[in-house]
């Protein structure tokens, strides 16, 4: 032993000797010399300036260099990153003593002059153009090329091109200028080679159908599919087959992968088949969960957030979705994060146990709690930082919570000044220690006032609509600048001809002294004249402020309103006595409203129930009724994106006297049909005619009912957001109006279907154009009554409003 420890000592002694000597002859063989010449070779006409590439070298004049040495190694990799030369050489010209002359060899990548694509006629030349960034005179390499080359066969390959190759060659058009080339991309595109058969190997949990229905961009042909022809993106087949292993382990099947594919051409190359080997595994259902690290919170209450019991299915992307981040916020993670933790950390071990079981264990890093330092905003152009900070539910010294964050996005948003993108993506975290953040909002202003202008047609009553404007910043301090949050709006709505027409005024001020107490006034003046001419004068008072329970998304609003009606002239209708009549009502509204977005929800509902009641045992006047609505609209993202949407809606009415002897203004009761903007209280139905729907005289005369109910179901797509949120539409309604309770059947719908678009234009406000089919038959024949056909398309346009 204690002789290898010596011989170990000798050794590396030796070593070390052998290593001195060494550098010692290194350095007693190197020299010192001072630059006092350099020269370029290499440089082609039109190349290069040969004063560049001895500024890019780093030698000069009068520098000195050791030769051997490391300079010449790092200047030739200098210019070799440039990308402008295939080889450089830098080499002793000439020495006289201690002076040195030195000659820089380079070869440079030639340059492109143009880049000529010949033989694309299925893709069009600018699409190939799109993948590659070649500019005139760039020096061009061979991997760049070949780089290209890649990425036009992987475009061609997505548009259903497999076969097709593609080959480059370069020409020097002008002889003076040999370094200039011409790129030539040749293309054989081959023929469109479509999926003909899908096949599955190893599946006997799922058939074939509902593993190919797992896969979004790739299926086989089939003969009633006769408008199109499914074609294979070898990049998205990838994607489809991650698809297939995340459905089977959404069922239990943890261990499933996909083992190998198969792609098979036909004879004459056009059609392609797939056969995919798959293996499952067994089915695992979940056992146990074990917490590592849990300190804040008890196990069991982690446990119930995970939503997953003894014995169940193990579904991981469900279980994922609880542990690490769920739409609905009711995860592990922000059940954390709503405790200020904003740096722990979740990690999952799963164990398989004997019985095709799962056992979790979670390790939990929980780390520091963090509190809000500041919450600032910035981009607010125009909009005050109050206006702001008052719809904000995080505060300067809360414990940070998630929860809070989106709750002030969403308020935001609720207020429309902002661009909603930029605002979704939320606010910027700044840690500033261990245990604080500050908070940035930055914002991007965009125009919500608009000059609220609304028009519609009909193909009974024409043009109708409104002009008018609506400031929804108003600032009445500063009417000029804006900015206080504030609502002022006028409105001029108009008929065909002089038959209908109203003004309205109005103010609302959201937040009165500094509280989420609404208050707003409104002064009105309207009249009609279709079949009875009627003219309404009045004020309205609304005083509304935000509920903590039965949570914060309610609302509760009250109006006072006061109004003289004058029936002119009741054109017949026995049932509306002509002069004036005065009425004093009171209208109490409860609303819970938690969409996401006023232009296009996604996600959330808007519920609201008011109840009026004019006159009675409790105001004076000498109309005498009580009135109940109820409206609402749920939003549910499709397909897991906020971009497809189903929207579903219901509308209830109900009207009637205190008493027999009761007056109810004409205008109280229920309308129904067209766009609703060809008449004062009429609720829309697309597919029919303006005020179509509902009893009749004998006369065939509108009446209007004292029930009310519509249905509507929209799928709705948008096709942008920003900055002019535009979105298509698909619908079904349905809806009537009913003389009272005991002819009532909310069965015998009016029903439509059709097709149509949104657009939102400030000033304008919203546009849209709806092209519906009336199912039922309403009108068409004498006087009016049915007969016997259905109403069939109608065209509806009007901007201002929506649906």
């Amino acid at each position: 032993m204690l002789i290898n420890k010596k011989l170990n000592i000798y050794l590396f002694l030796l070593l070390s000797l052998g290593l001195t000597l060494s550098s010692f002859s290194q350095q007693q063989g190197q020299k010192v010399y001072k630059i006092r010449g350099i020269r370029v070779e290499g440089i082609v006409p039109g190349g290069t300036d040969s004063a560049a590439v001895i500024t890019h070298s780093g030698f000069a004049l009068g520098d000195e260099v050791t030769i051997p040495g490391i300079q010449f190694r790092n200047s030739i990799n200098r210019l070799l990153a440039l990308k402008i030369f295939s080889d450089v050489q830098i080499l002793s010209d000439n020495k006289e003593g201690d002076d040195i002359y030195l000659v820089i060899k380079v070869q440079e990548y030639p340059r492109l002059t143009r880049v000529d694509i010949i033989g694309s006629d299925e893709v069009s030349e600018d699409d190939i153009r799109k993948k590659f960034s070649f500019v005139e005179t760039q020096h061009i390499t061979p991997n760049e090329i070949h780089r290209a080359v890649n990425q036009i066969k992987e475009l061609y390959a997505s548009e259903g091109y497999l076969l097709t190759t593609v080959t480059t060659e370069t020409v020097v058009e002008d002889s003076t200028k040999p370094n200039f080339i011409v790129l030539r991309i040749l293309l054989d595109e081959g023929p469109e080679v479509t999926i003909d058969e899908i096949t599955f190997e190893g599946n006997t949990a799922f058939d074939e159908g509902e593993l190919e229905g797992e896969m979004e961009d790739t299926e086989e042909s089939v003969w009633w599919k006769f408008w199109s022809s499914p074609m294979l993106d070898t990049v998205k087949f990838k994607e489809d087959k991650k698809r297939i292993i995340k459905f089977y382990r959404k069922n239990g099947y943890l261990d499933a992968e996909v083992l190998s594919d198969s792609i098979w051409y036909s004879e004459d190359k056009e059609k392609v088949n797939l056969a995919i080997r798959i293996f499952e595994g067994p089915q695992y259902r979940f056992r146990s969960v074990l917490w590592d690290g849990a300190n804040v919170f008890p196990p069991d209450a982690l446990t119930e957030r995970l939503d997953i019991r003894k014995g169940d299915i193990f579904n991981e992307e469900l279980f994922d979705q609880n542990l690490h981040g769920n739409q609905d916020l009711n995860d592990v993670s922000s059940m954390y994060r709503d405790r200020g933790y904003l740096t722990m950390e979740l990690d999952e071990e799963m164990k398989r146990v004997p019985g095709d079981s799962v056992d979790i264990v979670i390790h939990i890093m929980e780390r520091n709690q963090f509190k809000v330092g500041k919450v600032e905003v910035r981009g607010n152009t125009k909009t005050h930082d109050y206006v702001i900070r008052r719809e904000l539910y995080i505060k300067p010294g809360d414990f940070y919570s998630q929860t809070k964050i989106v709750r002030s996005i969403r308020q935001l948003q609720q207020l429309n000044y902002f661009n909603m993108e930029k605002l979704g993506k939320g606010p910027e975290l700044q840690p500033v220690d261990d245990q604080t953040v500050n908070v940035l909002f930055d914002l991007e202003e965009k125009s919500s006032d608009n000059v609220n202008a609304s028009v519609g047609y009909s193909q009974v009553y024409g043009v109708t609509g409104a002009l008018g404007f609506t400031i929804n910043n108003f600032s009445l301090t500063n009417p000029i600048v804006g900015g206080a949050g504030q609502v002022f709006n006028f409105e001029w709505q108009f008929g065909e001809g002089q038959r209908y027409r109203t003004f309205s005024l109005g103010f609302t001020e959201p937040w009165l002294y500094g509280s989420p107490t609404t208050l707003g006034v409104n002064l009105f003046d309207t009249r009609q004249n279709y079949f009875l001419d009627i003219q309404q004068t009045g004020v309205s008072v609304r005083f509304g402020r935000r509920l903590k329970w039965p949570d914060d998304y309610f609302r509760a609003d009250w109006t006072l309103r006061f109004q003289n009606n004058n029936v002119h002239d009741n054109g017949g209708y026995f049932y509306y006595t002509e002069g004036v009549t005065t009425q004093y009502s009171i209208t109490q509204t409860i609303t819970r409203n938690s969409i996401d977005n006023p232009i296009f929800p996604a996600t959330g509902s808007n519920v609201s129930l008011s109840v009026e009641m004019a006159g009675g045992p409790f105001l004076p006047g000498n109309v005498d009724y009580h009135k109940w609505l109820f409206d609402a609209a749920w939003y549910t993202p499709v397909l897991g994106t906020g971009r497809l949407v189903l929207s579903s809606q219901t509308s209830l009415g109900y009207v009637n006297g205190f008493g027999s002897s009761s007056i109810i203004p004409p205008l109280e009761n229920f309308w129904m049909g067209g766009t609703g903007l060809g008449a004062i209280a009429t609720t829309p139905l697309r597919g029919y005619d303006e005020r179509s729907i509902g009893p009749r005289d004998d006369a065939g005369r509108e009446l209007g009912g004292k029930l009310m109910t519509k249905h509507t179901l929209e799928l709705r797509l948008a096709v942008t957001l920003e900055p002019i949120p535009i979105y298509l539409l698909g619908f079904l309604e349905g809806g009537n109006v009913y003389t009272d309770f005991s002819h009532a059947d909310l069965f015998d719908l009016k029903r439509s279907y059709g097709i149509g678009a949104r657009l939102l234009m400030n000033p304008l406000g919203l546009i849209g154009f709806d092209y519906g089919y009336g199912m039922d038959d309403v009108t068409g024949g004498y006087l009016g009554f049915p007969d016997g056909t259905a109403d069939g398309w109608q065209f509806h346009f009007q901007f201002g409003r929506g649906f």
